[in-house]
């Protein structure tokens, strides 16, 4: 269980909604719950892949030791903690072009990175196979139904109450990532401990 709300506070569906706000206001609900589905498809066959022979891809096809990915991954999650605080949303740049190719672009950044598949690993190391995979499952569908919730509530609502709800969503995303760094930390002092 730990795991699981862990790849839950990484994944931090608070920021992803912030990041796609873009994306609701220049699609309908249903191109864009079809786009962010087909993310969360792409994510968990990506995830569900590192948590079934993620350390032997690792390891064997990469020649990189976990630790090394948890220290990558530890990094990665500082960074982003640190522009979570201090810049709010991001860049959405990568959500240019064809709808059809929006989904890829949403799965790599936003939903599948060192951590995730880092976690995805230790998910599949600690538990069966099946339950790792339904555990990744359950986070990516929290995920969608909290993104697709806000894109509901967005569209349905005026302005002012629209900004209000992005002023505490962007409260939310900045709390979640004093956690995010706390993990990075975490990762990288666990990850450099295996190294040594």
């Amino acid at each position: 269980m730990k795991l699981f709300v862990l790849f839950l506070i990484i994944l931090n569906p608070f920021s992803q909604a912030l990041y796609l706000r873009e994306l609701f206001e220049q699609l309908r609900f249903r191109e864009f719950a079809s786009v962010h589905f087909r993310a969360t498809v792409y994510s968990f066959l990506i995830l569900g892949t590192f948590a079934i022979i993620g350390e032997p891809i690792l390891q064997y096809v990469f020649q990189v030791r976990l630790g090394s990915l948890q220290v990558f991954g530890g990094l990665v999650n500082l960074w982003v903690a640190y522009r979570f605080i201090t810049a709010g949303e991001g860049s959405t740049l990568l959500f240019r072009g064809d709808v059809a190719e929006l989904a890829p672009n949403i799965t790599l950044p936003y939903m599948v990175g060192a951590g995730g598949l880092w976690i995805s690993i230790l998910m599949g190391r600690q538990y069966d196979i099946l339950v790792a995979c339904l555990m990744i499952a359950g986070v990516l569908l929290i995920n969608l139904l909290f993104v697709l919730f806000c894109h509901r509530v967005f569209s349905a609502t005026g302005s002012q109450l629209s900004t209000a709800l992005t002023k505490g969503l962007a409260m939310l995303m900045r709390v979640m990532a004093l956690f995010i760094g706390a993990i990075g930390v975490e990762m990288i002092f666990s990850g450099a401990e295996t190294l040594i």
